[in-house]
């Protein structure tokens, strides 16, 4: 089961008695996944979910604010391992209903230029219900092991705009791309997305997120170290290298025993630990010299060699 599920699953089992807040997650969910269906007078309202849970809890909820058994069907297409369908209906006069509660009206295009309805989000508690149902509706997560991605499908920009203000009332910063003739609302930001699944309370898999995202962090941390350690190990055996040439080729034309005594001194040492750093060498003589010293005797023993290059 993927990781965008787990938390879609987790959602859908949080407990809302208020007819309010249940109404803002409903209006939500039909805004970005809702169909109106009306020929002649007969009008259908339809629902459409591949998670079970999801599809559950559309049911119970209409139930609970309607008294109303709303009718579902469910397909299953085995071909290439597609997941079940579900899809819920509302008809009559609780599609009347319901569509009004929410702000709607029966046109079939009514909602696709509509912002977010101001009655479904002006309280905190309807305002989460809301971000929450349009994540239930049309939203999903990466696992944090690829990728920190989480975006929620819309299909004007209006109203992408304006439920990214809502976004942002939480601190929730988001941005927009249009994709296949939708706008998709998205968060890349690992941190957002902490915050987002905080937000739609979904805990348990906000634990698995952070747990991931700190062994993450962890490890490119320790491949940072280790890539700057080698780096600074590339450039010590680089510039030993040139230095044991100069010393090489000092000895071969006048011998070291004909350098000042302090040259002879990090000579003979550098040519014996050829992967000693600056400060390693200093520190092998008596008195210990500084890296700033040690790289001044070297430019003296540079200065010499190429007299004779």
């Amino acid at each position: 089961m993927s990781f965008s599920v787990d938390v879609k699953n987790e959602v859908s089992r949080i407990k809302v008695d208020s007819k309010e807040e249940i109404l803002a997650e409903l209006g939500a969910m039909f805004r970005v996944n809702g169909t109106i269906l009306k020929n002649n007078q007969n009008l259908k309202l339809k629902f459409t979910t591949e998670i079970n849970l999801i599809a559950r809890r559309i049911f119970t909820e209409i139930k609970q604010i309607y008294d109303y058994d709303s009718v579902i069907e469910v397909s299953k297409n085995n071909q290439l391992r597609k997941k079940s369908s579900y899809r819920i209906y509302l008809e009559g006069e609780i599609a009347q209903n319901f569509l009004f509660d929410i702000g709607l009206d029966d046109d079939p295009f009514s909602f696709m230029f509509l912002d977010v309805p101001e009655k479904l989000v002006d309280t905190k508690k309807k305002k989460k219900a809301y971000i929450r149902g349009s994540f239930l509706g049309a939203g999903s997560i990466s696992s944090p092991e690829k990728a920190y991605h989480l975006e929620i499908i819309t299909g004007e920009l209006n109203y992408s705009k304006e439920f990214v203000k809502l976004l942002n009332s939480y601190n929730i910063l988001a941005s927009i791309v249009e994709r296949n003739e939708n706008y998709v609302i998205y968060i890349k930001d690992s941190e957002m997305i902490s915050d987002f699944l905080s937000l739609i309370e979904a805990f348990q898999n906000l634990f698995k997120f952070e747990n991931i995202r700190v062994v993450k962090e962890i490890k490119n941390n320790v491949n940072r170290v280790m890539n700057c350690e080698s780096a600074n190990m590339d450039k010590t055996i680089e510039a030993s290298l040139k230095q044991i040439e100069d010393i090489e080729l000092i000895d071969e034309n006048i011998g070291l025993e004909n350098i000042d005594i302090n040259l002879q001194e990090i000579a003979e040492i550098r040519r014996s630990n050829p992967e000693y750093s600056l400060k390693q060498i200093g520190e092998m003589l008596n008195p210990s010299v500084g890296k700033s010293g040690i790289n001044h005797r070297f430019k003296k023993l540079r200065a010499i060699a190429d007299k004779f290059r």
